[in-house]
């Protein structure tokens, strides 16, 4: 637990290239300060919870301050993958997923099987009908 200012946090910690940070302040009103402190670090994933118009917002007041646009375009808002969450716990489960992503390289497509290898199996069967599967 980290008991400092918003933008002095990052000073206690060794947030580095296996580092993942989500920025999310209690009534959003430090996220700028807590990014900008973020933003100095060479954490990996740098991401902010809340909307775009947020966002973009905390965006012009730290671009105002110096902070590149680069630096502002590799972070990660709005936070998660797109599958739907609506209640706290899914949200968590989309930020999570976005995490694990970035840091085993997905891609955060679907894990469906290709209908090639299902069609296939429907000409080998179909070659083989009395062909039985044992479970």
């Amino acid at each position: 637990r980290v008991v400092e200012t918003y933008d002095k946090w990052t000073d206690h910690l060794d947030l580095n290239v296996n580092s993942f940070v989500v920025v999310a302040t209690r009534g959003h009103r430090y996220d700028d300060m807590a990014l900008e402190s973020a933003l100095k670090t060479r954490a990996r994933y740098i991401g902010v919870l809340g909307s775009r118009r947020k966002t973009i917002m905390i965006y012009r007041r730290l671009l105002q301050q110096g902070v590149t646009l680069e630096r502002l375009k590799e972070v990660h808002s709005p936070i998660g993958l797109n599958i739907g969450a609506l209640e706290p716990e899914e949200l968590a489960v989309s930020i999570m997923s976005e995490i694990i992503m970035v840091r085993r390289g997905g891609d955060g497509g679907q894990m469906q099987m290709d209908e090639r290898y299902i069609d296939r199996a429907a000409k080998i069967a179909e070659r083989t009908p009395d062909s039985t599967v044992e479970v």
